[in-house]
């Protein structure tokens, strides 16, 4: 009946006397929060005294604006039910003699009038005179900095509310302090595209009269608001890209068109993703977009790039106009063989590296990786179907025309074709070609003597950065501070060792919860859907020794608890100056041993054999832990939970500490606490009777440090995946296994150096951001290399044998479309610089890192080696080696080869005449070389 009463909800707990029974107070506030599904939340106001943090913030004026601030938010409040008001105020206003018995109402307007200086100071001197003697204990140590017990000043104090609210409104829980402080949710504020109302100035605080203020709110899900901003930014990156495929393809036919295929891509992908059952859907998918942008825009100025150097090589148009239907089908067939291959090869090793995640078991990696892996394998298969129709349709009716939307309707003229190697009339060089053949190509074939300078000092000197890249990598370690996900002056970014460092008793929300389960011998997992970890499935399985009716059980449990009280911990991740404990030391219980409450319950005895479980469920259903635990626990034990009793027996059983660990407690801090305990918590067990041998411990810290080692190990294991697959594919693309190492050491030099950036230059670690960012940093390093280490095994059909002309036609052919998709998946990096989240702009500093090194490596390195050390004729080919291994196997002499002949001259080419017959002594002289066959036919003497 209650959802219908006409009785008014009381503002605060302590009124519901009014109304109910005092007996029937707990049960009948259970029933109100399932009816209502109230859910408890905490509002912490933080205040600082200035901005240089120098002055006391205990001044009478201060204290005025505290009061004014405080008031003007219980004021416009409507929230039903306020649990505590442990505001600093009331410490100083209030008739009372002892500041610990001061109360402010809880509704109506306060009287914040001006206090005096004596009013004041004796109040602060009470103070002192507790933290004197009760240190960390004394029920002000959580208003004051540390400092305080020795300079009786303090920079901070603060206000914690602590409310029950409907799970509707727990969003507008801070509204009024907000309102109050002029702080609101917009675009183009504070510097920000789009900002929050929880981003202050540097020290995260906002100013408010005489006082500067912080607001953290456990009922503002800041991720779910400012989620939708960031993707919103997704369409601004859209655009730039449209304008760089505009640009570079000169139509914006075809811009359109690939801006379709591309965007396309992820809604097809979506549906499939969906089809696979996959139903879990991150922010971290956001990141795709970006991603996919630039690979789906690189793929199409491949394709583009082809038919244009096809065209141009093949056909040219000494009259500008349209092939006919023959020549274009001929032409996009050769484009066709030319680019499919290239693209899925970057395409298949940028996906792979992306399927590697989907072997981790962090829910976000792994999905992500499928969604990512997903989306560009349909851009290939898009931009190989999709593409080629629309290439003809621009071909036929677009090209060289103004307007492309009244030309659709109509063909072009027919253009007049020339004999292969004239000048096309068509033929558009952009400017990037023209640089690159003015100064690129002419400063790599430039000699001093016999040696080229140029190619070998950007070969040795990329090398020497590898090499720094790969000795900073080496420096990388887990995280030693939390991951940050807002912006530096966000209210909420570190607030946690905010706290732990300035204040002498810091809020115990923020301090993780320590438990010790008996009764549990393991988890039986394999029927969970490894896509939805939260939804049903899972079996516990039991310890069948478990018996807590004996008195040696017992005093094994009551041993355990006080070790537990008792732990040491002396690491940097225990907040916990002064007395060094894992427990949180204060002046109320901060543990909860069950069966010393039920000792105190029974009057001082625990009951043994038949009479000890009857008592224990007594216990169990009556007993109220609020009587036995202060606040600091009061909301973690439910006897009901903790003793578990099931199916009429007794299984397991569970106590509980405060720690002195923040719930952010880094990877590298919390690690070491985390194998300290489990070692200690190993010798205990060797004192516990055999019934208590599977006891085990458990923290949620603990939980957060399995998923860091997780993203690390799918770091290692994407690239210990994808640079072997990387390989792999390069060599099937260009059947080289000289070209194929170069390659892969371009490949790991590219990692390796961002993987570098992220210590040398930013200090960062090895933390989420940089796990998921080793990750696609392997499979965008790849593309620019295997583009070009393709096309310079193409020129040998060609009839181009030199590494020199063979590094010339591969730089003519794929540098202007290798420098173009790096300007466009740049710049859609770039984008996420303006995002709300950090991680997004981790992640476009590593995405243009990333495209940075890669078109370093590849025009850098990989070219330069190629034009001073790469294979000429048939050296390092596959065929070649497998033919030189057989003849080896075999002993005899090697048959004379087809591709000895001359080459097959492709339409159009004047075919070069076949070499004459080799006179008797070079015959004799080649059987004689033939019996030490080595894996090279045309290597010719390298330049020094």
């Amino acid at each position: 009946g209650w959802a219908g009463s006409p009785v008014p909800l009381p503002r605060a707990e302590g009124t519901l006397a009014k109304f109910i029974d005092p007996d029937e107070a707990p049960a009948v506030k259970r029933r109100l929060s399932d009816v209502l599904d109230l859910e408890d939340h905490t509002l912490l106001l933080f205040y600082k005294s200035d901005k240089a943090g120098t002055e006391d913030v205990f001044t009478p004026v201060r204290l005025q604006d505290m009061c004014k601030l405080e008031s003007a938010w219980l004021k416009v409040t409507k929230f039903p039910t306020i649990r505590s008001f442990d505001s600093v105020v009331k410490l100083f206003y209030g008739p009372e003699p002892v500041p610990s018995d001061r109360t402010m109402p809880l509704d109506g307007e306060w009287e914040c009038g001006l206090l005096d200086e004596a009013s004041v100071s004796a109040t602060v001197a009470a103070m002192k005179a507790s933290i004197d003697a009760d240190g960390p204990r004394s029920p002000y140590a959580r208003f004051v900095h540390p400092n305080f017990k020795d300079t009786a000043t303090s920079v901070y104090t603060r206000t914690a509310v602590s409310i029950k609210v409907e799970k509707d409104l727990a969003g507008d829980l801070a509204d009024g302090v907000m309102d109050y402080l002029g702080r609101e949710y917009g675009w183009l504020q504070d510097g920000m595209i789009s900002s929050s109302a929880y981003i202050g100035e540097e020290d995260s605080f906002v100013p408010k009269d005489s006082i500067r203020v912080r607001v953290v709110c456990t009922g503002t899900d800041e991720m779910t608001i400012m989620v939708a901003p960031d993707f919103l930014l997704a369409f601004a990156s859209i655009m730039l890209v449209f304008v760089i495929l505009s640009t570079y393809l000169r139509s914006v036919f075809l811009a359109c068109c690939g801006m379709f295929q591309i965007i396309l891509s992820m809604p097809v992908a979506a549906l499939i993703y969906k089809g696979l059952t996959i139903d879990f859907f991150d922010f971290l998918h956001i990141l795709v977009v970006y991603l996919v942008l630039g690979i789906g825009a690189d793929d199409i100025f491949v394709l583009v790039d082809a038919f244009r150097h096809v065209s141009e090589h093949m056909a040219p148009l000494v009259k500008p106009g349209r092939y006919p239907d023959e020549v274009l089908k001929d032409l996009l067939k050769r484009t066709w063989v030319r680019s499919a291959g290239a693209i899925f090869n970057t395409s298949f090793t940028t996906a792979m590296a992306f399927m590697s995640c989907s072997g981790s078991k962090a829910m976000p990696m792994r999905t992500c990786g499928w969604y990512a892996a997903i989306s560009i394998l349909l851009n290939w298969i898009f931009t190989i179907t999709f593409t080629p129709a629309v290439l003809v349709i621009w071909h036929q009716r677009v090209q060289d025309t103004r307007c492309c939307i009244a030309e659709l309707f109509s063909l072009r003229p027919l253009g007049e074709i020339g004999q292969p190697g004239t000048e096309s009339k068509a033929a558009h060089r952009n400017c990037i070609e023209v640089a690159l053949d003015r100064f690129y190509i002419r400063a790599m074939n430039w000699k001093v003597g016999q040696v080229r300078p140029v190619p070998w000092a950007m070969g040795l000197g990329l090398l020497a950065v590898a090499i720094q890249g790969a000795y900073f990598t080496s420096q990388l370690t887990p995280p030693r501070s939390a991951e940050v996900w807002f912006p530096d002056t966000h209210m909420m970014t570190g607030f946690s060792t905010f706290m732990a460092d300035n204040y002498y008793q810091p809020d115990y929300k923020d301090y993780a919860i320590v438990e010790v389960v008996f009764g549990i011998k393991d988890f039986d997992i394999s029927d969970i859907d490894i896509y939805n970890p939260g939804g049903p499935g899972g079996k516990v399985i039991f310890d069948g020794a478990f018996d807590l009716s004996t008195k040696e059980v017992q005093d094994g449990v009551l041993s355990t608890c006080e070790w537990l009280n008792n732990l040491r911990c002396e690491f940097d991740g225990c907040k916990n100056a002064g007395y060094n404990t894992l427990r949180m030391q204060s002046d109320k219980k901060t543990h909860s041993c069950f069966l010393e409450d039920f000792r105190e319950w029974n009057g001082g005895t625990l009951p043994v054999g038949d009479a000890f479980l009857p008592a224990l469920k007594d216990f169990r259903d009556n007993a109220a832990a609020g009587d036995y635990n202060s606040e600091f626990l009061v909301d973690e034990v439910s006897y009901k939970e903790d003793i578990g009793i099931v199916n009429g027996e007794l299984k397991y059983a569970v106590i509980k500490i405060r720690s002195t660990m923040t719930m952010d407690t880094p990877y590298s801090q919390g690690n070491e606490i985390n194998n300290f305990i489990e070692e200690q918590l190993d010798k205990h067990i060797q004192t516990l009777p055999a019934p208590l041998a599977r006891t085990k411990l458990v923290c949620i810290v603990f939980a957060f440090l399995d998923l860091s080692r997780e993203l690390l190990n799918g770091l290692f294991q994407g690239c210990g995946i994808a640079m072997p697959i990387s390989f792999l594919v390069v060599l099937a693309s260009t059947r080289n296994l000289v070209v194929s190492g170069y390659a892969v050491i371009s490949v790991a030099s590219i990692v390796l150096c961002v993987l570098g950036f992220c210590k040398s230059a930013m200090d960062w670690d090895l933390g989420v951001g940089e796990a998921i960012a080793g990750v696609i940093v392997i499979g965008y390093s790849v593309d620019y290399v295997v583009h070009l280490a393709h096309i310079y095994c193409e020129a040998g059909h060609h009839g181009l044998a030199t590494r020199e002309e063979r590094s010339e036609f591969a730089v003519r052919n794929m540098g202007s479309t290798v420098f173009a998709g790096a300007i466009t998946t740049a710049a859609s990096g770039l984008v996420m610089f303006f995002c709300f989240f950090y991680f997004f702009t981790k992640m476009a500093i590593l995405i243009c890192v990333t495209i940075m090194f890669s078109f370093l490596f590849s025009l850098g390195f990989f070219m330069s080696v190629m034009w001073v050390l790469g294979p000429q004729g048939k050296f390092g080919d596959l065929p070649n080696c497998f033919g030189s291994m057989r003849l080896m196997s075999s002993g005899g002499v090697e048959p004379t080869k087809q591709a000895d002949a001359a080459p097959i001259a492709d339409e159009g080419e004047k075919a070069a005449p076949a070499p004459a017959a080799p006179p008797a002594t070079e015959k004799a002289a080649a059987g004689k070389a033939a019996e030490v066959p080595i894996c090279v036919d045309a290597w010719e003497e390298t330049e020094v």
